[in-house]
């Protein structure tokens, strides 16, 4: 191929789009979650003022680690990690949601509480930087 212009012609190479793994970006995309806020206060809710039930114990676990995930991706994104809070409540989410649900159910409750606490902080630390807005 040939470009030309009013000063020279010279040859130059085809443009090939980059190689993208558009696949992947579409599987990231279909598994993407928006943050659920009012979802994210019940489960917080239930955790502080009540007791799960016991085949309830791993399902909490596991949404508490996605809306830890969440919330820390959200802080990051806004550059938040700026301040001490912030860098104090990210380490927190992040140390509780690598901890492994202990054997015996009030051990398990136990963590689940700490996780509801760490990340009810950090929520609302983000919601008073404005981070993000207020689930209702």
């Amino acid at each position: 191929m040939t470009a030309t212009s009013a000063l020279t012609t010279r040859p130059v190479e085809r443009w090939t789009p980059p190689d993208l793994d558009l696949a992947g970006v579409l599987e990231k995309l279909q598994r993407w979650q928006p943050f659920d806020g009012s979802a994210f206060l019940d489960d917080v809710e239930i955790l502080l003022e009540g007791v799960p039930a016991e085949e309830q114990v791993e399902d909490f676990a596991e949404r508490l680690r996605g809306y830890s995930m969440l919330l820390v991706d959200i802080a990051l994104a806004h550059a938040a990690p700026q301040d001490d809070t912030t860098s104090r409540l990210i380490a927190q989410a992040r140390v509780v949601r690598c901890e492994e649900v202990p054997g015996g159910f009030w051990r398990a409750v136990g963590l689940l509480r700490r996780m509801a606490l760490a990340l009810d902080a950090l929520h609302e630390h983000l919601v008073a930087i404005r981070c993000m807005k207020e689930a209702v």
